[in-house]
């Protein structure tokens, strides 16, 4: 390997310095507070705002978790315990997304792709919760409950006289 000239080192120093002035124009992007609820609430105010306890929240967080994860590695990342909890007030208090994002510090659109996400993600779980009973299970079931207080098909005197 040949000794290296003025010429070829002054060039990768040039090289170097422009590549790092290219690096410092790119616009960084501003970090959000995202606080912790798991840790800013005690058990109580928890339940109050999320309508669930804290260890309900990470069972359902077990389970869909791993599809909030966004696959880009660019950006702002929300993590997936405030994506659920996000989504989670909104199911809970009727409340307008804008007011959700305004409370987790989110934009509304944001909000809106975190609701949609979660709600795929919660209902591709619904195989392995939800079974719907056969014709001949829904009959048995039918029958079990009118043994037991004459529901459904109950006539009840006062309703039919209305």
């Amino acid at each position: 390997m040949a000794p290296e000239s003025g010429f070829e080192r002054l060039r990768r120093v040039d090289e170097r310095l422009a590549r790092q002035r290219r690096i410092r124009s790119i616009p960084r992007t501003r970090l959000m507070d995202r606080s912790n609820p798991m840790e800013n609430y005690n058990a109580l105010q928890f339940k109050r705002r999320y309508h669930m306890t804290k260890d309900t929240a990470l069972y359902i967080l077990n389970l869909v978790g791993p599809t909030l994860v966004s696959p880009l590695k660019r950006g702002c990342q929300i993590p997936p315990m405030l994506q659920l909890l996000a989504a989670a007030r909104y199911f809970c208090t009727g409340s307008f997304q804008l007011v959700i994002g305004d409370y987790t510090t989110m934009s509304q659109s944001t909000i809106s792709r975190v609701i949609k996400r979660v709600s795929i993600s919660i209902a591709k779980l619904l195989p392995k919760y939800i079974r719907f009973p056969t014709h001949n299970e829904a009959l048995r079931v039918r029958e079990a409950f009118f043994r037991i207080s004459g529901f459904p098909g109950r006539s009840d005197p006062i309703i039919t006289q209305i």
